[in-house]
């Protein structure tokens, strides 16, 4: 069963940990692990609510298997990305996450789209939310994908 909850203090390592993972930052805008000064660094502001970010921890049953990371761009754009460990990728996870990511945002704030950005070669990432109904607005190395709200 799969479940979202917001990240908290206990979470640093496994975000860390994840973050880590060549599967996760081959496509990411920084394409190289980060220290854990850099981490925590990063992770303090957010999860102390001193940033325009909110990171939730994906859970299957009750075990941590990724994130969805929202930054709020303006009070009606969202960018939202998810990253999920390697062994659970492929079963349908990631669409079932990012789906109740999607409705509590509906429910929490009165905002018109949500943005994803994804790398051009990432394309588990752009089935995803294709099939999660966002559609393609602009083509280059990074393609950015929209949802109305």
């Amino acid at each position: 069963m799969i479940s979202i909850r917001k990240a908290n203090f206990n979470d640093i390592e496994f975000l860390w940990y994840l973050r880590n993972q060549p599967g996760t930052y081959k496509y990411s805008r920084q394409k190289q692990a980060v220290s854990w000064k850099e981490h925590v660094k990063w992770i303090m502001p957010i999860l102390l609510e001193a940033s325009n970010k909110n990171i939730f921890i994906i859970k299957n049953l009750k075990t941590p298997i990724g994130q969805i990371r929202l930054d709020w761009m303006n009070n009606k754009e969202v960018e939202i990305s998810i990253s999920i460990l390697k062994e659970f990728q492929g079963k349908g996870l990631a669409s079932k996450s990012l789906d109740l990511a999607i409705r509590q945002v509906k429910k929490e704030k009165k905002i018109s789209s949500l943005i994803a950005t994804v790398h051009k070669e990432n394309l588990a990432s752009r089935k995803l939310f294709e099939k999660l109904n966002f559609q393609l607005k602009e083509k280059n190395q990074w393609l950015k994908y929209t949802l109305k709200l």
